[in-house]
């Protein structure tokens, strides 16, 4: 939605803050319900609670398409969060069930590569879609590929493929509630979630307002824009090619820290620079940066909880979407009276923060990678 923001705000007749909701409405509901799908999946299996996750999103993406109001997408776009939250958390918790640790980063580096190749496509395709034929019709091209998605996890599970991780565990809201404070409780963990937080809070917050900002800057039409932030997923599968000689090559603190420092420098350049092209590498280089620091992330959290893997998983995503939906609709207020470079620069400094952060402060036992299950044992 990003390249389409200043669509809706035309069509109905608003400044771009107030379309903020279209993006944070979204990122609200799917983070807080990362709990509830996190709990359910470790209880009735999570590529069983995948499934019918998409069901459900492929019917509120429709819902979306067909909103004739302000209210009535904000609704949708709500509904549109919380039947999505399950999806990409519980496939990480998937993947951490069935592969070994030392395997696992550069396994979900590849399937980051998934992820990376539905934005390239949401970018692209949202501002091409949105100059030829109206945002409503990315709506209904994304619920089209929903249709494809779950017939092809429904073909997996008659085909034996969700064997891992089947579910079994314990429910029941005392049970959900213990399993959380529990998690709460460990300082590792609150290091994790810390981190994510900051990291959501300050990089969405900013680039949910890049192709506003070129827009208005250098006069782009909207498929201009969404082929500008394709460039952003360019520097994502750079990161997904490389990231075993990245990994090896930097370990686990400098590898956040330098991505920290590239994205930091991109914002500073977005922010001052007045010559178009210039955007396009930037752009790149950022999703690099973001890339080698949410991997390292990602993979931390596989490793809080392995008794609960959905749960901790869950409760890193929720900590993710709750900070993105906060920073994009501070930034939309700021961005409204102080223009967009004061918001590009202020997540340059915060990323120069977390850079430092990662590589002083990360616990010993993330940094090892044997993380500790004290509080798993004592519970």
């Amino acid at each position: 939605m990003d390249a389409v923001l200043p669509q809706i705000a035309l069509e109905f007749g608003v400044n771009i803050g107030s379309v903020a909701f279209v993006a944070t409405g979204y990122a609200f509901t799917y983070g807080l319900f990362q709990l509830v799908f996190g709990r359910l999946g470790d209880r009735y299996g999570k590529f069983r609670v995948i499934t019918w996750a998409g069901v459900a999103s492929c019917l509120m993406t429709l819902a979306c398409a067909f909103s004739t109001t302000l209210t009535g997408i904000a609704l949708a776009r709500l509904l549109s969060g919380v039947a999505a939250a399950a999806i990409v958390p519980l496939a990480i918790a998937w993947i951490g069930d069935a592969v070994p640790h030392e395997e696992r980063q550069p396994l979900l580096a590849k399937f980051m590569s998934s992820q990376i190749l539905g934005l390239l496509a949401g970018q692209v395709g949202g501002g091409v879609m949105g100059e030829y034929f109206g945002w409503r019709s990315t709506f209904l091209l994304i619920a089209a590929i929903y249709v494809l998605a779950v017939a092809g996890l429904v073909i997996a599970r008659l085909r034996g493929g969700a064997s891992v991780g089947t579910g079994g565990g314990s429910g029941g809201v005392r049970a959900t509630i213990q399993t959380f404070s529990r998690l709460l409780r460990d300082p590792v963990v609150r290091f994790v979630l810390l981190a994510v937080s900051i990291e959501a809070f300050a990089m969405f917050g900013a680039f949910t307002y890049v192709g506003a900002a070129l827009r208005f800057r250098f006069g782009f039409d909207f498929a201009m824009v969404g082929a500008f932030l394709a460039s952003y997923c360019i520097g994502g599968l750079v990161y997904v090619t490389q990231s075993s000689r990245l990994f090896a090559l930097l370990g686990n603190r400098k590898l956040p820290f330098i991505g920290s420092l590239i994205v930091a420098a991109t914002y500073f350049g977005l922010a001052m620079t007045q010559i178009a092209w210039t955007a396009v590498p930037l752009i790149a280089a950022m999703g690099l940066g973001f890339y080698m620091i949410h991997n390292s992330l990602q993979t931390m959290a596989t490793q809080m909880a392995p008794d609960v893997r959905g749960s901790s998983v869950a409760i890193f995503a929720t900590f993710y979407f709750l900070s993105q939906a906060v920073g994009v609709q501070l930034a939309g207020f700021v961005i409204d009276r102080a223009g967009a470079a004061a918001v590009f620069v202020a997540a340059a400094v915060i990323f120069l923060g977390l850079g430092v952060l990662l590589l002083t402060r990360l616990p010993i036992s993330l940094h090892a990678g044997n993380l500790s299950r004290r509080q798993g044992v004592a519970r």
